[in-house]
């Protein structure tokens, strides 16, 4: 039984003969055309922009939960220092590190100041927010 396969082609006998059919075999074989790589670059920047999308929509809502719970420690300590120091309430943050109620008065996500407001019964903390524009919907302010 004879377990040769047999070829249109005859078989190269000699190096430089393989070498030869090797070459042929790479210059016959065919490569991307460019509509397929545009296409294929259309997919990624489409598949990109949504991930892209979705993942700044989680990043302000992670900021947003940021601003809170920092304005729910600020609120504490400043109700702290009011039960502390005679039934007033501090004039600025910076009075909480004075008194070490706090290490540090921290800045919102957006590296701005919280904007702390007191008045002689109460007082109001709160956060610009993303737009860094105090006064609009995006503001976070503190409920105590």
């Amino acid at each position: 039984m004879n377990t040769d396969i047999q070829t249109d082609t005859p078989q190269p006998t000699t190096l430089a003969e393989r070498m030869r059919q090797a070459r042929a075999a790479l210059n016959n074989s065919r490569g991307m055309t460019l509509v397929e790589v545009l296409i294929v670059l259309t997919i990624m920047a489409s598949i990109m922009g949504v991930v892209g999308f979705v993942a700044v929509g989680a990043l302000d809502k992670a900021g947003k939960k940021e601003a809170v719970l920092d304005m729910g420690t600020l609120g504490q300590g400043v109700e702290q220092f009011y039960i502390m120091n005679g039934r007033t309430y501090p004039k600025s943050l910076d009075e909480l590190v004075k008194d070490n109620t706090i290490s540090k008065v921290p800045t919102d996500p957006w590296n701005e100041e919280y904007v702390y407001i007191v008045t002689d019964k109460s007082f109001e903390l709160s956060s610009k927010g993303p737009d860094k524009i105090s006064g609009n919907e995006d503001d976070i302010k503190y409920e105590h």
